[in-house]
């Protein structure tokens, strides 16, 4: 969007926020105003409506088909901060990003968010490789450590109460996502254990994912507005 499209709906929002006034005469003639301006800069009330929301991106692991564990923690982290998310795939030198999409400060929250326990689970991932996988084959490798990630998202996923925000912020990012975003499809899982009866060793791999998670830690405020506290328990 360009910044003198940008200005443009600020001032309608402005004038739209003016016209809840309660002197009547003040009303009318900012709502007067926002439409005339909508009119004639083609701007629809969706386009007012989307202009509430905003995006933040975060590098993903995969340029086209993230794990299936990658998935699970966007979107805890997405429904933990009132947020939708969605995968666009990489090309070239683009890498894929996870696009958090939401209202205020939330794409900014859910962003570190997921930035910092990816990390956390990435080192726990690598750990757990080098100290109980060394000998097995690199495909056996990568199977059991998704199921020490599943284990370890379960384990922060306790900690994670979904943010409940309300009927403007949603009806808000489905406007965004429909005009930014018109051709979504559905992201396809790579679920590398999908169909499998598990061991007792690869179920103990789950154990060993869960009480890694518990250790996980993400403190931080963000401009003093939002706090995101989740301690070790």
């Amino acid at each position: 969007m360009s910044d003198s499209r940008k200005d443009i709906l600020k001032k309608i929002k402005k004038c739209l926020a003016l016209s809840a006034s309660s002197n009547e005469h003040e009303a009318e003639a900012a709502l007067r105003q926002a439409r005339a301006l909508m009119e004639k800069h083609g701007i629809d009330d969706q386009d007012v409506l989307a202009f509430e929301a905003s995006e933040q991106h975060a590098k993903a692991g995969a340029q086209s088909s993230p794990p299936l564990w990658e998935q699970v923690l966007s979107n805890k982290v997405a429904d933990a901060f009132g947020c939708q998310v969605i995968f666009s795939s990489g090309w070239a030198l683009s890498p894929a990003k996870w696009k958090f999409i939401g209202c205020g400060v939330h794409p900014e929250v859910a962003t570190y968010a997921f930035q910092v326990l990816h990390r956390q689970c990435k080192r726990a991932r690598a750990e757990f490789i080098s100290d109980k996988l060394k000998r097995c084959k690199q495909a056996t490798k990568t199977r059991r450590a998704d199921l020490f990630c599943q284990g370890w998202l379960h384990a922060v996923s306790g900690k994670i109460t979904a943010l409940i925000i309300n009927e403007r912020e949603e009806s808000a990012i489905d406007a965004y996502v429909a005009k930014n975003y018109p051709s979504l499809r559905d992201l396809k899982r790579r679920d590398r254990n999908a169909g499998r009866n598990l061991s007792d060793r690869e179920c103990n791999d789950i154990g060993a994912g869960y009480s890694s998670g518990k250790n996980a830690e993400l403190n931080r405020g963000v401009g003093g507005a939002e706090q995101i506290k989740l301690g070790a328990s």
